[in-house]
C-alpha cells in the first residue's frame, strides 16, 4: 500500500513552518511561539487525540491554519510519504525538525530493529525532510531548525545511539550553514540540556526526582527554550546551547580530558539511569 499525505492548505501570506514530534515539549513550543508571530503551521506527531486539541487552539487564538497529520517517522513508508509531501510546498517557509526519542537500555540487549528506528527518526528524517524542503527554503529565504541535544558531544551509555544520532544531527546541520552560507537561509542546530518535557517522565524517569531546579544541570521550560532559540536564530548563531551553565557544559565537555570525561559521565549515569538495574531487567525479560 503507497500511503499519501496531502500538503497542507495555507494563506498566501502565512509562511508555513512545518514542525515535526510538534505534540509536546519542544515541537509544542516552538508551534506556540510560531503561532504567536503569525505563522501558518503544518504539525506532525504521533497522538492526535493531544496535537488536535492544541491545533484548535492556534487556530481560535491567532487566527492561523494549522494542519496536523499523524505521521510515525520511524516507520519508513510514512517517512517516504512525508518527504513526497514536502516536495509539493514551494512556498515552504520553514522546517523544524523535532521528533525525536530516546531509547534507554543495554546495546547487545536491544534489538536491531530498536536501533533501525531510532535512526531513522534522528537521521534518516532529518537528512531527507531537510532534501525535500532546501529548495523552498531558499526561495522562500526561510529557516531549517534541527533539534539536536547537549548529548550531541558526548557518550550516552545508557541510550546508546542517542548521542551518537544526535551527534550526527548537529554537525549535518552545520555543515549544511557552512554549504549554503551565501544564499540567505537561516541554520540552526538547537543543543539544548535538561528540558521540562514528557521526554524523561515516558523512558520511566520521575519528573519529581529526575529534573533539577538550580546547578549545573538545572532543568528549564520548553518555551524559555525555544525563545532563546528563536532570538538566536536571528542573530545568526547556528549552535544554540540556552542558557549560561549549558554553554559551559558544553566547553567543559569538548576540552575536559577524556579519561576524566567518562569518569564523570560513568558516576552521573549510573546516578540517574542505574545502569546495572537495567541490564538485570533486560537480561529476564529475555
Amino acid at each position: 500500500m503507497n500511503l499519501q499525505i496531502t500538503p497542507p492548505q495555507r494563506r498566501a501570506d502565512g509562511r508555513l513552518v512545518l514542525i515535526t514530534g510538534a505534540t509536546s515539549g519542544i515541537g509544542a513550543a516552538y508551534a506556540r511561539v510560531l503561532a504567536a508571530r503569525g505563522h501558518d503551521l503544518w504539525l506532525t506527531g504521533r497522538r492526535m487525540s493531544v496535537l488536535e486539541p492544541q491545533a484548535d487552539e492556534m487556530r481560535e487564538r491567532h487566527g492561523i491554519h494549522v494542519t496536523t497529520q499523524a505521521v510515525e517517522l520511524g516507520d519508513e513508508e510514512e517517512l517516504v510519504a512525508l518527504e513526497a509531501a514536502v516536495r509539493e510546498v514551494p512556498d515552504l517557509y520553514g522546517l523544524i525538525n523535532n521528533a525525536g526519542y530516546s531509547d534507554d537500555g543495554i546495546f547487545h540487549l536491544m534489538t536491531p530493529a530498536q536501533h533501525r528506528r531510532l535512526m531513522r527518526v534522528h537521521m534518516d528524517a532529518t537528512v531527507q525532510l531537510a532534501h525535500a524542503a532546501l529548495p523552498a527554503l531558499e526561495q522562500q529565504r526561510g529557516l531549517l531548525i534541527n533539534v539536536a541535544s547537549l548529548a550531541s558531544w558526548i557518550p550516552t551509555a545508557g541510550s546508546p545511539l542517542y548521542g551518537p544520532t544526535k551527534g550526527f544531527v548537529r554537525l549535518f546541520t552545520e555543515t549544511l550553514a557552512m554549504a549554503y552560507h551565501d544564499t540567505e537561509i537561516r541554520f540552526q542546530v538547537l543543543c539544548p540540556g535538561f528540558v521540562v518535557t514528557d521526554f524523561h517522565s515516558r523512558i520511566g524517569l520521575d519528573p519529581e526526582t529526575f529534573y533539577k531546579n538550580h546547578g549545573l544541570t538545572r532543568a528549564f521550560p520548553a518555551s524559555w527554550v525555544v525563545e532563546r532559540s528563536l532570538r538566536d536564530l536571528e542573530k545568526g548563531r547556528i549552535v544554540s546551547s540556552p542558557g549560561w551553565h549549558y554553554k559551559l557544559l558544553g566547553l567543559l565537555i569538548r576540552h575536559m580530558p577524556r579519561r576524566l570525561l567518562y569518569r564523570v559521565l560513568q558516576l552521573g549515569m549510573n546516578r540517574r539511569y542505574n545502569i546495572k538495574g537495567q541490564v538485570e531487567k533486560q537480561q529476564e525479560s529475555r
